[in-house]
């Protein structure tokens, strides 16, 4: 008879080499195992973008079975993220080669980006053009949003004032 968990209890779980059970992944799910494990198989043959996905369909092409092993229960209210960090530094320091991109719990903690992986992020987000101001000639940036609205003609509110008025109205 399987017990009942009440509440949403944490599972921590390891994503394994069948037959000799050698730990490749460490995560947590409330799921049952079997789900979480049916989840990871299901993203792998939608285009596997993560480390984790990638070996489970080579594995998947190759014919080869993967087993997911139960480590721990954390009760609801617990702290699981400690509890991963804690199972992820065992299997590392026991050898096994993980394929965990960080040191576990939420999120990105313990990751670092490569500087080619941060200057593809930056250039990705550096969209737009330069363009050469109608009204002074000084050359100048704009994003592809203030493109995209047409702001691409002057550099500032000055020369825009001045094509558009003839020049800047004096106050007194």
């Amino acid at each position: 008879m399987n017990p009942v968990i009440i509440g949403n209890a944490t599972r921590i779980y390891a994503l394994c080499e069948f037959p000799s059970q050698v730990p490749r992944y460490v995560g947590k799910t409330i799921q049952p195992l079997r789900l979480r494990l049916v989840a990871h198989l299901r993203s792998a043959r939608r285009g596997p973008r993560l480390p984790v996905s990638w070996w489970l369909a080579k594995r998947e092409k190759a014919g080869k079975q993967v087993c997911i092993k139960w480590l721990e229960t954390v009760d609801a209210g617990g702290d699981w993220q400690e509890r991963e960090r804690f199972w992820i530094a065992k299997h590392r320091a026991d050898g096994a080669a993980l394929l965990n991109l960080t040191d576990g719990g939420e999120g990105l903690a313990g990751h670092r980006f490569a500087q080619a992986h941060k200057d593809k992020i930056a250039a990705a987000l550096r969209t737009g053009s330069h363009f050469n101001c109608i009204a002074c000639q000084s050359e100048f940036w704009r994003k592809l949003s203030a493109i995209k609205r047409g702001h691409s003609k002057f550099c500032s509110r000055q020369c825009a004032n001045k094509y558009n008025k003839g020049g800047f109205r004096d106050a007194s």
